[in-house]
Formats: structure tokens, sequence, C-alpha cells
């Protein structure tokens, strides 16, 4: 994913899934100078500061399950 693209996603009104080495992440903050992001795994709730390009948007999430 690219820096921009992660910022449009962590900005919007809508809820876009994105994960991080296959598990569902709520992006916190962006370093776009870094190119780095802090996100949040969705199932244990810690925080992790990962690489932007390891990102992987899929898609918007219409209703929970």
């Amino acid at each position: 994913m690219h820096a921009n693209r992660a910022e449009e996603i962590m900005k919007s009104a809508d809820v876009i899934g994105v994960q991080y080495r296959n598990n569902a992440v709520w992006i916190d903050n962006i370093d776009k100078g870094r190119n780095t992001a802090y996100v949040t795994y969705l199932e244990k709730g810690n925080t992790v500061h990962v690489s932007i390009d390891r990102l992987v948007e899929t898609g918007p999430v219409t209703g929970r399950q």
C-alpha cells in the first residue's frame, strides 16, 4: 500500500478493511516521512509499528458477521 492511500483509509468515514500479515488491523497513525504506520490488531488489541508497504487493503467492510 502507498502512504497516501493509507492516509485516505485512516481518514475515511467508511470502514475499509486492511490487513497486516494476514490479520485484520486498524490504522491508528501514519508517518509519511518514514513510510510507517501504527496499526492495532483487531482481534488481539495490541498496537505495532509497521512499514506501510506491508499493509494490504481488503476492501469496504459492509457489516459484521
